[in-house]
């Protein structure tokens, strides 16, 4: 009896989102290339490969965050034995969110250099931290409910550090958000640099929690 009830039932979740991540990650570099066009030469598509670097940025540093982001949700998903109503709802807001994010990668790739690129840095910071908000809400409902998580003892610590993690992250997008209406370029650095915080947020647990 006891072994039944500490089994896990998250295959179906586990399977679902990992497909969702995947289509974000495929959808993110979809849209990068460059049509064909009259008069062709080859220093002139050299020129052009190279006008696209905000683009080749962008993929890049979103690929990166996406990446991040599901190493996080897998590390959180494996330490739920069964996901309640609450909790699935708040996945699948994660997984909304995730899904829709080649549109402000797309945004900010092709405004870098324009006069609207304020407007759209500070939608590409403010989305990010909307999806880390969301995880931040995920976590909240797991550790609102103990009983559906395969270790209380070990898995609570490590949520309440993630969590912290994942508060200050928010606050860091939110400030990106308002700097990039005064400087651009270093709100989207705000946001590379974001990296390296969540790598040392997502990777320093026990292994066990792998």
């Amino acid at each position: 009896m006891t072994a039944g009830m500490n089994e896990k039932k998250t295959a179906r979740l586990e399977a679902f989102s990992d497909g969702i991540f995947s289509v974000a990650i495929t959808l993110l570099a979809i849209e990068i290339g460059i049509s064909a066009y009259g008069g062709a030469t080859n220093q002139g598509l050299w020129q052009k490969i190279l006008e696209k670097w905000p683009e080749y940025f962008t993929y890049f540093n979103s690929f990166a965050t996406v990446l991040l982001i599901w190493i996080g949700h897998h590390r959180i998903i494996n330490q739920v034995r069964a996901a309640s109503q609450p909790v699935l709802l708040l996945n699948g807001m994660v997984l909304l969110l995730v899904a829709l994010f080649p549109f402000p990668t797309k945004t900010v790739g092709a405004f870098i250099g324009t006069p609207a690129v304020n407007t759209a840095v500070a939608f590409y910071a403010g989305y990010t931290g909307l999806i880390v908000l969301s995880m931040l809400l995920l976590n909240a409902g797991i550790v609102s409910n103990p009983k559906l998580l395969v270790s209380t003892e070990r898995s609570l610590p490590w949520f309440r550090k993630m969590m912290w993690g994942q508060a200050l992250g928010v606050l860091v997008y939110g400030m990106a958000t308002i700097i990039a209406f005064w400087s651009p370029a270093v709100a989207i650095l705000m946001t590379f640099a974001m990296w390296i915080f969540w790598a040392i947020v997502t990777f320093d647990t026990e292994d066990e929690l792998l």
